[in-house]
């Protein structure tokens, strides 16, 4: 995948400037949950736990350090039929038959486009889903706190060609058709993307106890929602993937939400967990443009995960009982995932892991990490993810301690 595409498909999802997913429950990218295939309900370290599970805030103490994430930043991108190089590429062939029209070389021109608009129109969604947040982990034996940003984003374009458009470019270009100016300018097919962006400010809370002798922690997030969603839609040929954060095409919204969870530690080495997020489902509508308004739904989900730790080896696993937030209409994503931790030293971690769609509407991912602590008092993560079909992401976190 080309540099230049990446940088076009981040920003499908409206983010490229417009900074203030998703990996199995949660909304976001952690890099190290994210390294392990994106489990981390029951593995996530107290310092981003507001982030995952706010339950294992609970098991930071007085003697752990103050926990600063500052930023954790992610994305991962997804454009198996090179769709934004397309558009590109439908660009030039349009500028090219303008200009014959006046050389009479239309013919070719238009087959040229033609055979363009066929195979874009049978390409799939390019997509994208973008993070950024910080954190700030509090530690206390009685309720630990937490204070969290987190903006989290998703978006898609997609070609969509009419049968009369490839009628026309046909006609053209077996000579039956003799085109004008105002014909190549009566066309229409659309460029069509769809974008949400959603901060979620909020306060966690957790408290630790024992159930009979199983020690058990509860968490909760109460959060402040501003969602911001686009509706782009333009002539084929006036594609452009930084117009899709235009005003024209945007709208705002903000809500509250809430997200809870719990963990129970069922041996020394063991833990279960549940994480809850976005318990108020809300459905945000798009701005119409031309006649059409598309519904970004923020579903309650939710997930279970467990972690086993012994020694210098971490092994976890997450299962997502819901789908994820998206866009209605689109394909839902609900995931399994695993992974695992080897402390090569005190300061120096490895990591890897596995994610399958368990709905089949999205590539399997493969992801590997790494965490560096090069003093007492940083910690810095870096994720790779990888996945057929030209999908690609990454995952890089800084935390601080003191």
């Amino acid at each position: 995948m080309k540099f230049s595409t990446i940088m076009r498909s981040l920003a499908i999802a409206g983010l490229t400037t417009n900074v203030s997913f998703a990996l199995a429950a949660s909304n976001g990218f952690d890099a190290r949950q994210s390294a392990m295939g994106g489990a981390g309900v029951a593995a996530a370290k107290y310092g981003s736990a507001s982030l995952v599970n706010p339950a294992l805030l609970a098991k930071s103490a007085l003697n752990e350090k103050v926990a600063l994430t500052a930023p954790a930043l992610g994305g991962l991108v997804r454009d198996s039929g090179n769709l934004i190089d397309r558009f590109d590429d439908v660009k030039h062939a349009w500028r090219t038959l303008d200009k014959a029209l006046d050389s009479g070389d239309a013919p070719l021109a238009a087959a040229e486009l033609n055979e363009i608009f066929t195979d874009i129109s049978s390409k799939k969604n390019a997509s994208a889903n973008l993070s950024v947040a910080i954190a700030l982990a509090i530690p206390n034996d009685t309720l630990p706190v937490a204070l969290s940003i987190n903006t989290w984003a998703q978006g898609a374009v997609r070609a969509q060609v009419s049968d009369s458009d490839l009628e026309f470019l046909e006609g053209v270009s077996n000579g039956s058709i003799i085109p004008t100016k105002k014909d190549l300018e009566s066309l229409t097919s659309r460029a069509e993307g769809m974008a949400a962006m959603v901060t979620d400010y909020g306060v966690s809370l957790a408290h630790a106890f024992t159930l009979g002798s199983v020690p058990v922690g509860v968490g909760v997030t109460p959060k402040v929602q501003r969602i911001e969603t686009w509706n782009y839609k333009v002539a084929i040929n006036n594609f452009n993937s930084s117009d899709l954060r235009g005003k024209d095409w945007h709208s705002q919204t903000v809500s509250g939400n809430v997200d809870v969870g719990v963990y129970a530690d069922l041996t020394p080495d063991w833990t279960v967990a549940l994480s809850a997020q976005n318990l108020i489902e809300n459905r945000v509508m798009t701005r119409e443009v031309e006649g059409n308004q598309a519904a970004f739904v923020i579903r309650p989900q939710a997930a279970v995960g467990t972690a086993w730790h012994k020694g210098p080896v971490t092994l976890t696993t997450d299962f997502d009982l819901t789908p994820l937030s998206g866009f209605a209409g689109i394909d839902k994503h609900q995931y399994a995932a695993a992974g695992a931790e080897l402390a090569m030293a005190s300061w120096a971690q490895v990591r890897a892991g596995y994610r399958v769609d368990m709905r089949g509407n999205d590539h399997r991912i493969v992801t590997a990490g790494i965490g560096l602590t090069p003093g007492d008092n940083v910690q810095f993560d870096l994720t790779a993810m990888a996945g057929r079909m030209r999908t690609i992401g990454g995952v890089a976190q800084l935390t601080f301690l003191f």
